[in-house]
């Protein structure tokens, strides 16, 4: 009797860390645009206007050259936040 209980409690806890391990899921797609805004409006509105980024069209090499620009004029980017901002100006075309 105690031998079944253990396999039937094993067997549960092996289950529920199947379920665990199944359930975990990379950060969702939806929550970084909103993520890429709030970087945009953060980093780059403190000499102009977010809205100036924003109504900007740059393909991917003309987005990478106004932000190389800036960051030689003093904005505090680094290379990570930069991609995940291009990427986002670039795939909302």
């Amino acid at each position: 009797m105690l031998k079944r209980w253990l396999l039937i409690s094993f067997i549960g806890i092996a289950l529920l860390l199947l379920i665990a391990a199944c359930a975990q899921t990379e950060e969702a797609p939806e929550s970084a645009p909103a993520d890429a805004q709030a970087l945009i409006q953060d980093r780059c509105s403190g000499c102009h206007t977010a809205d100036r980024v924003f109504n900007a069209d740059y393909d991917r090499e003309g987005w990478v050259e106004v932000f190389d620009d800036m960051i030689d004029k003093g904005a505090e980017v680094s290379p990570e936040e930069k991609e995940i901002m291009i990427d986002w100006l670039v795939a909302r075309e």
